[in-house]
């Protein structure tokens, strides 16, 4: 529908399996409320368009773990936070919030960190 809208090329041909998918229905909803309301698919099309990324917030920097070495945007990953809070005994350290955890790991000592 936004390729029509845009006036892109696309391929129009519908997969065989298209009518048994989640799409099949939303596209059966969206021709019911063109009914009741005929802009209503050019005003969901409008709307997704004005939707951005406000300038004042920053995207959490990509890194890796310095446990296992997966990425992450934390120093510890939150499975290895996890499995540390585990092994002490500490299971809430692993679902806490990201200030609970650092506040938690601070007062390990630096053997204690180096063996999580």
């Amino acid at each position: 529908m936004y390729a029509y809208f845009k006036n892109l090329h696309y391929f129009s041909t519908e997969c065989v399996f298209a009518p048994n998918a989640y799409r099949g229905h939303v596209r059966t909803f969206l021709k019911d409320l063109e009914k009741i309301r005929p802009a209503s698919i050019i005003n969901i099309i409008h709307s997704g368009e004005s939707i951005g990324l406000k300038k004042g917030i920053k995207l959490p920097q990509k890194g890796t773990c310095s446990k296992c070495g997966f990425v992450s945007s934390q120093l510890i990953c939150k499975a290895c936070t996890l499995l540390a809070g585990l092994n002490k005994g500490l299971p809430k350290i692993g679902i806490g919030k990201t200030s609970k955890v650092n506040k938690a790991l601070s007062k390990l000592t630096t053997d204690e960190l180096i063996q999580i």
